[in-house]
């Protein structure tokens, strides 16, 4: 990650864009190009939203939230 505000504050509350792309079902190039604000519509308020919410849970809240959306399955099945 860059040093683009919300990519500092995703890395600072130990998200990566990894794990950020799989949490929002999202592809990790895409997540990239959010963060950076690759467009000019700006970074979408719900990736911003999980960034937050990330930072505020505990690290047993955070591995529930994966754990769920390990069991959501993909829209390629």
């Amino acid at each position: 990650m860059e040093n683009h505000p919300w990519q500092k504050r995703a890395k600072d509350a130990g998200l990566t864009q990894r794990a950020l792309a799989k949490l929002l079902g999202r592809p990790e190039m895409t997540i990239s190009r959010q963060l950076r604000g690759h467009w000019q519509s700006g970074i979408p308020k719900h990736v911003i939203a999980a960034i937050v919410a990330w930072d505020l849970m505990s690290e047993d809240q955070r591995k529930e939230w994966q754990r769920q959306m390990d069991d959501v399955p993909s829209s390629k099945e």
